[in-house]
């Protein structure tokens, strides 16, 4: 192989930008389209994740989290966006409060590194808690595997529907 042909064929690069305007506002609205009708198909139905995408995922919603303090970063593979996650501090405590990546780009190690830069500019902290769907079984293996225990069922309102959602801790012992 030449070496003009090793850079046609290189792996994309993944590049995490925090969320401030609203341009790439508009990448978390457009990744959530994408992801969610997928990522919960077995969990909600049609009409539940519409409902939620809409109540959640719209300008004003997400522009008032980040008022109250949630950052939001958006991961891009060269220039497209297949990422986003948002976290927020509460107390001593960090919430990863969304975490997603689009199905084909899965086993890339993009979450991992999703999760790290939304938690990163909020350290100092003891722990980092997040809710995952209790029937959500991919997302608890992820967390489990990244070191997180479940410590709790909690009942949750999204869009206009009640769930049960666990929640997931790992503590930070290197503050």
């Amino acid at each position: 192989m030449h070496e003009a042909d090793t850079a046609a064929v290189a792996d994309p690069v993944l590049t995490i930008t925090q969320v401030e305007k609203r341009d790439t506002l508009a990448h978390v609205i457009m990744l959530a389209h994408r992801i969610w009708p997928d990522a919960y198909k077995d969990i909600l139905t049609p009409e539940q994740i519409r409902n939620m995408l809409d109540k959640i995922y719209n300008y004003e919603n997400l522009e008032a989290e980040m008022k109250a303090g949630h950052q939001f970063y958006v991961g891009y593979l060269d220039i497209m966006p297949v990422a986003y996650s948002s976290a927020y501090l509460e107390d001593d405590i960090i919430w990863l409060k969304k975490l997603y990546v689009d199905a084909a780009q899965t086993g890339k190690r993009i979450g991992v590194r999703m999760m790290h830069a939304a938690v990163a500019s909020l350290l100092p902290a003891s722990e980092i808690r997040v809710l995952a769907n209790a029937k959500n079984t991919p997302a608890h293996q992820f967390y489990e595997h990244m070191g997180f225990s479940k410590i709790d069922e909690v009942p949750v309102k999204m869009g206009d529907w009640d769930f049960c959602d666990c929640l997931f801790s790992m503590p930070l012992t290197d503050n």
